[in-house]
């Protein structure tokens, strides 16, 4: 309960019209004691809020003047004796009005419980909360109790639909509190707390949350969100000190066919029905569908496919989804899963190999995690040394994409970045976008390419800074952020020797040979066919041989040589072709071949060219 003096325009006139209906529904209350004027309110406003409920109510243009607060000892003495039977009656009656309005569930809700898909955990704390609110309300308890519940799950699991479903049953509103901020909201009376970030607050807004929280009338709820059983454990521990109600509720992954009940009841809401079977084997075939997010925004296109193709809501019958367009390749079946196109990639055995081992480490944690085990600490971190155009940053894309597939990061998402993303121009600049940067990857897979560049080259490169909170970052976000160092093999040794914070937080290195002449030759009949031209058979010894007479060093471009000596090609192909006659021109095959005229005029060319702008091939050390 709050107390103030308060001074303002026509407090009569308001006297008039307070009716106890009127206290009840406004929870505030205006007295007058030898031409003093107090406010006793069930709520804790500002002067201007006060102001504005005024306006609101009345209608009328209002001008407070005075708003001081009052201690409730204070307040009572200054009143006379004849009003304080009838003023402690009110304040008792709000008191239990507070206590009995706050965490009554709404009885239509509770019914639709039992029809939630999954969330077995959840359902069953909310049963339990129901229950003991019900048998404190036969007792006529007066108990003021906080409910403390740990959510923790990864996104998609259903967390922010139960937090939806808690505002509907007892008619409150879910507001956040992201601790990492350095104000906390403030929590009334008809709010409950969602409470991210927990450990990042710091000290005074946290002790002023719960101080918040501890005034309330009456039961309150709060919700800490988490993705990690771990932290979990830890907040438990850390509010057991001042509470006993703390429930952990975990939200594991939907299983395909819960997704599939999900998807079918979302569709059934927009009058669209489908074929179950037919609606669970292309769930079942696209692997980008993991959780309730995805399921989500698959609908969606359902959705829209229904629209473009004129269907009709109104007519009893189902959409065909094997017209549904949901791959490029218009089939389920020709999809190729990344690890499919990882391993079809030409050479990298070494590669493919530490990061089978890598994935199925990874994969083995998280099903661990799954069932409460604490794993110990362990760095995901890679660096992935080599030449340039060996794949590294094309495998870096196939890994986040096996990493998202398998739940083990939580977005899609490669952020690719190089020492300008990193170091600042100028004195305090540094650390703040090296800290961006890793937001941006939050929930994914942050890629720093030619990470050697960071070593600082002189004393006023701030190169130190940006890896001393690299370092910082990687160790804040180690549950949030997954690390790839590329560049150079010589030179990522260098990088790494200097700092050992840095080196302990790999988990390993994988080292991209160089191509041979055979792959290299792979690679540019890929590139070729990818362009819809066709080698004559003569154009492989020559190919061959031109391939194992380099000598390839540090700046070598591997798959960019083959790159560049493609466009070449495709140019002499184009100029030999144009020569001929009319007639030819109208032959696709004979627009499409290349012969070994072309490679040898290309090579020339490629070599001459080579030679003419600039002295290396490939990209140097910066």
């Amino acid at each position: 309960m709050k107390y103030f003096e308060v001074e303002l325009t026509n407090p009569d006139e308001f006297l008039k019209q307070q009716t106890e209906d009127f206290v009840k529904a406004n929870r505030w209350l205006l007295i007058k004691e030898d031409e003093t004027y107090y406010l006793i309110t069930q709520d804790d406003y500002s002067q201007r809020e006060m102001i504005e409920k005024f306006r609101s109510v009345f209608e009328k243009k209002v001008y407070m003047d005075k708003f001081d607060s009052l201690t409730e000892t204070d307040f009572l003495k200054k009143l006379e004796k004849s009003y304080r039977g009838d003023l402690i009656k009110f304040l008792l009656n709000s008191r239990n009005d507070a206590q009995y309005s706050m965490m009554k569930p709404n009885t239509e809700k509770l019914e639709e419980l039992n029809n939630i898909i999954g969330l077995t955990d959840f359902k069953n704390a909310v049963k339990e909360l129901v229950a003991y609110l019900s048998f404190q309300d036969k007792i006529n308890s007066h108990e003021k109790q906080r409910h403390y519940y740990i959510f923790t799950g990864d996104q998609g699991s259903g967390r922010k639909f139960a937090i939806q479903f808690l505002e509907s049953l007892f008619g409150l509103r879910a507001v956040v509190a992201n601790c990492k901020e350095f104000f906390l909201p403030k929590i009334t009376n008809e709010d409950f707390p969602v409470v991210y970030d927990y450990f990042s607050a710091r000290a005074r807004p946290k002790i002023e949350f719960f101080e918040s929280l501890r005034q309330h009338e009456g039961h309150t709820l709060a919700i800490f969100m988490t993705n990690n059983f771990k932290e979990a454990k830890s907040i438990e521990k850390e509010l057991s000190e001042t509470a006993y109600r703390i429930s952990i509720v975990p939200f594991p992954d939907y299983q395909q066919e819960e997704l599939a009940s999900i998807g079918r009841m979302m569709l059934a809401k927009k009058m669209i029905r489908v074929n179950d079977e037919d609606f669970r084997n292309v769930i079942s075939k696209k692997s980008s569908i993991n959780n309730a997010r995805d399921i989500r925004q698959f609908v969606q296109e359902i959705i829209e496919f229904a629209v473009q193709s004129g269907f009709d809501p109104s007519e009893d019958n189902e959409i065909h989804l094997e017209n549904f367009l949901i791959t490029p390749e218009s089939q389920i079946g020709l999809q190729k899963t990344p690890e499919d196109t990882l391993q079809e990639l030409i050479g990298l055995k070494a590669v493919k190999n530490l990061l089978s081992q890598q994935i199925a480490f990874n994969k083995v944690n998280y099903l661990r995690k799954q069932y409460g085990v604490i794993n110990e600490t362990s760095n995901y971190h890679l660096v992935f040394s080599g030449n340039p155009g060996t794949g590294k940053t094309e495998v870096a894309r196939l890994y986040t994409k096996i990493l998202y597939n398998n739940k083990i990061i939580q977005e899609d998402k490669l952020v690719e970045v190089g020492r300008a993303d990193l170091i600042g121009e100028y004195i305090g600049s540094t650390a703040p976008k090296v800290k961006n940067v890793f937001a941006k990857a939050k929930g994914g897979v942050l890629f720093i390419d030619e990470a050697y560049s960071l070593i600082p080259r002189h004393e006023k490169d701030y190169g130190h800074e940006a890896i001393a909170t690299i370092i910082q970052e990687m160790e804040n976000r180690r549950d949030e952020v997954l690390v790839i160092f590329a560049g150079y093999e010589d030179l990522m040794k260098e990088f790494l020797d200097l700092n050992p914070g840095l080196s302990s937080r790999i988990s390993q290195e994988i080292i991209f040979e160089d191509y041979s002449s055979d792959e290299l030759f792979a690679i540019l009949e890929l590139m070729i066919s990818r362009k819809q031209y066709q080698l004559t058979d003569d154009c492989k010894n020559k190919l061959c041989h031109h391939f194992s007479e380099l000598k390839p060093d540090s700046h070598f471009g591997n798959a960019r040589y083959v790159r560049k000596l493609v466009d070449h090609i495709i140019v002499c192909q184009a100029q030999r072709v144009i020569n001929m006659e009319d007639s030819h021109l109208s032959s696709l095959e004979i627009l499409s071949l290349v012969t070994l005229e072309d490679i040898e005029n290309a090579l020339e060319s490629f070599e001459r060219n080579s030679q003419i702008s600039t002295p290396v091939i490939g990209f140097g050390r910066y």
